[in-house]
């Protein structure tokens, strides 16, 4: 099996250029071929394509409805270079078993980074939101209009939340068992030599 902590930066370097590349591309081909509001039908009303720009944060949610002179976009371009750094120091002190928080942040980075990247290249109309899902009851009835990058940040998040809640204790437990289990082979150790010493005598 392999060793992920030994492949980390090349693990987050292939997720974050492909995750980045496959946003990009999509919210490109969204731009180009959709009409703004017009929904483009994928299956029923379950799953349709529709271009919206999303000058709020994520999942649509916009603070300048509530305060309009308020600068959503620097503020989101410094609050998401500020987390990338903090997601870098996080990563580079994850624990070595801790395979499935390498994976979290190599998924949440591509995210932050695309949307990053939308609010400095078209910062006059927002991030570019497509994907629109309606499972017919709340709160998904329908669900806030959104793209690949907030699915990137949802799953690495769900993922890191996972890890907290159920794997990190199960490690946790491990270590301790190890650290019973060594102490007890030491003692053993260190007690051979006055066995044997007591029976030459």
């Amino acid at each position: 099996m392999i060793d992920i902590s030994k492949h980390k930066w090349k693990l987050l370097i292939i997720i974050s250029t492909i995750g980045l590349g496959v946003d990009i591309l999509t919210k490109h081909l969204a731009a180009v071929n959709l009409q703004k509001y017009i929904p483009f039908t994928v299956i029923g009303d379950l799953l349709q394509f529709q271009l919206t720009y999303n000058k709020g944060f994520i999942f649509g949610l916009n603070p300048q409805n509530i305060f309009p002179s308020f600068p959503v976009n620097v503020i989101f371009v410094i609050l998401s270079a500020c987390a990338m750094v903090l997601l870098i120091v996080y990563y580079i002190n994850i624990e070595t078993q801790a395979k499935a928080a390498y994976w979290a942040i190599a998924i949440i980075m591509p995210g932050a980074l695309g949307n990053m990247f939308d609010r400095i290249v078209r910062p006059g109309q927002g991030v570019v939101d497509f994907i629109k899902v309606d499972l017919n009851f709340p709160p998904f009835n329908p669900w806030p209009i959104f793209n690949m990058a907030d699915i990137y940040i949802s799953v690495g998040v769900g993922l890191m939340l996972f890890d907290m809640l159920f794997l990190e204790g199960k490690r946790k437990k491990a270590q301790i068992v190890a650290v019973v289990q060594k102490t007890e082979s030491d003692e053993i150790g260190e007690d051979k030599p006055s066995t044997e010493t007591g029976s030459a005598s």
